[in-house]
This record gives structure tokens, C-alpha cells and sequence, in this order.
């Protein structure tokens, strides 16, 4: 009885060490991040880690987490809740937008593919013009700043010292 106690302790030990093991990040950026959109609305001190394989975006409030938000292959996950990340997109920016949005806006990547792409001294912009959105987006000496105006989504990373 003791030998069936001490394997199914030790298939339990093994299981959830197996789950709290995470691939190291490869860098940390601290920004000052607001997000606001119809649902939610955060400005404060979080971080911007990567990985070879993921990105998350974290949001503290006197030390605590209020958001985070998780890219992995094809999902982003926010606050623990998983969505493609079409339906991400559709659910947070309020429009169906291609797949990667949410990533290139982390990743301060031009968008749709690099449409409306202005160069500028510091970095680049893009006015983007669709028949469904209006979005103005900016990146420049590692700030981002997005801003959607039909569905009222703004996006604004600034590092900090």
C-alpha cells in the first residue's frame, strides 16, 4: 500500500512540475502601456517578455497584475482565456483584422503588410484607411502608438528608463 502512496505522490509531483515549466525568456522591456477599448481601459507599468516561441504583455497595478496577454502560435490569450487570434481580434479591436495584428503591434512591425508606410526620422508610420476602419499607427524610438477610431481602440507603449 505504502509503494502505490509513493507512485501516484510521485506521478503527481512529476505532472505539475511538468506544467509550471516555461521556456526562458529572452528579453524583458519595461513600458509605460495603455490600452483602452470599449470593454477595458489600463494605463500603467507593465512588461513586454519574449521567447523563441511566445510574447506576453503584462499590466501591474501597485505590484499587482490587472492584464495579461499571451501570444502563442495561433492564439492569444487574455487573462487565462484562449482565443484564435482572428476571434481575439474581432473581440478586442472590434473588427475581424488579419491573424497577427495584436503581434506586429508588440513586435512594433508594420502593419498590413507595410500599406500606407511612411518612413520617418525616427522611425515609421502608417495612416491606414479601410472601408471599415480608420487607424493611425506609429512607431518611434521604441514607442508605439496605435489608434482606431471607429471601434475606439488606442494602444500606447512607451519604454521606460
Amino acid at each position: 500500500m505504502k509503494y502505490i502512496v509513493k507512485i501516484i505522490i510521485f506521478c503527481a509531483v512529476f505532472f505539475y512540475a511538468g506544467c509550471s515549466i516555461q521556456e526562458p525568456i529572452k528579453q524583458s522591456t519595461a513600458y509605460l502601456i495603455s490600452i483602452k477599448t470599449p470593454q477595458m481601459a489600463f494605463s500603467d507599468t507593465g512588461f513586454i517578455n519574449e521567447a523563441d516561441t511566445y510574447t506576453n504583455l503584462q499590466i501591474f497595478n501597485a505590484g499587482t497584475l490587472v492584464l495579461k496577454i499571451e501570444i502563442v502560435d495561433d492564439t492569444i490569450c487574455l487573462d487565462g482565456t484562449c482565443l484564435a487570434k482572428e476571434d481575439f481580434n474581432k473581440r478586442f479591436f472590434g473588427a475581424t483584422y488579419y491573424a497577427d495584428l495584436m503581434e506586429n503591434i508588440v513586435h512594433q512591425k508594420p502593419l498590413f503588410e507595410g500599406r500606407d508606410y511612411l518612413k520617418t526620422t525616427d522611425g515609421f508610420s502608417q495612416q491606414i484607411r479601410l472601408p471599415y476602419a480608420s487607424i493611425d499607427y506609429r512607431v518611434e524610438k521604441g514607442s508605439v502608438y496605435f489608434k482606431e477610431r471607429e471601434h475606439g481602440v488606442m494602444i500606447r507603449l512607451r519604454p521606460l528608463p
